[in-house]
């Protein structure tokens, strides 16, 4: 198997635990104005917030890979914009597993609150905050450092030429609007970016897999870095 296609197999691994992820996260409705409330609701709806941790946690493990083999496979187009994107994408991926594992530890943590669940003692919320903060700075850090991520791709997307010019630029503007993942009070660009952010894995992906990009167009050496 070439580092394209892998990368691109990584790549919509990447997608698909991100399409578990975040619905998961969602059902669960953690993301509540104060810790207490959190933990409850991921007390309350545990499956679907571990399931979600579980996914986010494979997302970022595949990202980290598919770096790695982006690296190998583009570095011939622009070895300096291929390698900081290559790095600060790891970088993503890495914290986004981390930000996964916190999510699985806090699914773990919380009591049983069934029926025949054990009796909830006071006090016990405040021994996960750290946990909980973690899951959330490492969740943003790394939704952000993919955009970055994006960005830094963009000279090698347009060297290559063709439909990927535009490839280059779409990736620009998804990169730049997952940057406002530190806006709380922009909700609405949160939502389309990480569905744009969806769709470059799973475009770039199936581009991959499909072994469009040819070692011949590779630029030859007497052309330069232009």
């Amino acid at each position: 198997m070439t580092a394209a296609r892998a990368a691109g197999l990584l790549l919509l691994l990447t997608a698909l635990a991100t399409a578990i992820s975040v619905p998961a996260r969602l059902l669960a409705d953690a993301d509540q104005p104060t810790l207490s409330e959190s933990l409850w609701a991921i007390a309350i709806n545990n499956a679907p917030y571990m399931i979600g941790g579980v996914a986010r946690l494979v997302s970022g493990l595949a990202l980290l890979g598919a770096a790695w083999f982006l690296w190998r496979s583009l570095s011939g187009y622009h070895p300096a914009a291929v390698c900081i994107s290559a790095v600060v994408l790891a970088a993503s991926g890495l914290i986004t597993a981390i930000s996964g594992l916190c999510a699985v530890v806090l699914a773990a943590s919380v009591p049983d609150v069934s029926p025949v669940g054990i009796l909830i003692r006071e006090g016990w919320e405040e021994p996960l905050r750290p946990w909980a903060d973690a899951r959330w700075i490492t969740g943003t850090l790394g939704f952000s450092l993919a955009g970055v991520g994006l960005i830094a791709l963009g000279p090698a997307l347009w060297r290559i030429g063709g439909r990927l010019k535009i490839a280059a630029v779409a990736g620009l503007i998804v990169g730049v609007a997952m940057l406002f993942i530190w806006i709380d009070a922009a909700t609405v660009v949160h939502r389309i970016s990480g569905i744009a952010f969806l769709l470059c894995l799973i475009i770039g992906g199936i581009w991959l897999v499909a072994g469009r990009l040819m070692p011949a167009d590779i630029p030859s050496p007497s052309m330069g870095e232009g």
